[in-house]
């Protein structure tokens, strides 16, 4: 992600979601060094997960009134707040959506293309809200006055 970029230690907090979004969003926080804690008094940000939710629907049937496309959908609802309880991203939500083509006489190759099609959109999302994150620790940051070292008092 942004190597520059120092993300104060990360406490993830799951009130939904998948074992998948769980790996992959862990793995996504650990790539860009954000270091994770298991105890949440040590950490400095809490990105909490409310929802993740996929769907589909028909978009189009064919003359025999079969499907022949579905719109799929991706979302993803989540908050950070940092250690005093300052809500700093407040239930946001991240939505993809792709449409493909349904074949009914390949239901196996329809099924796995629409797996890749969520596993993409989950991808998708995952940096959509770590962008955010990013963002936030960036204002943060800005807003920190400079630390600089107090004038030493040489006095004789």
């Amino acid at each position: 992600m942004q190597a520059d970029i120092e993300v104060p230690p990360v406490y993830l907090e799951f009130q939904s979601g998948s074992a998948v979004l769980r790996r992959e969003l862990t793995q996504t926080l650990e790539s860009a060094k954000a270091p994770l804690v298991n105890d949440i008094a040590d950490a400095e940000l809490v990105l909490v997960i409310h929802a993740e939710n996929q769907g589909r629907r028909v978009l189009s049937v064919d003359l025999g009134g079969k499907v022949s496309e579905y719109e799929l959908q991706y979302e993803l609802i989540f908050s950070v707040r940092d250690a005093a309880g300052e809500v700093l991203i407040d239930n946001e939500q991240t939505t993809q959506r792709r449409d493909y083509r349904f074949d009914d006489t390949e239901v196996l190759a329809s099924g796995e293309e629409e797996r890749k099609l969520f596993d993409f959109m989950r991808g998708t999302a995952i940096q959509a809200m770590m962008r955010r994150l990013f963002t936030v620790v960036t204002q943060r940051a800005d807003a920190q006055p400079a630390t600089t070292a107090a004038p030493s008092s040489n006095a004789d």
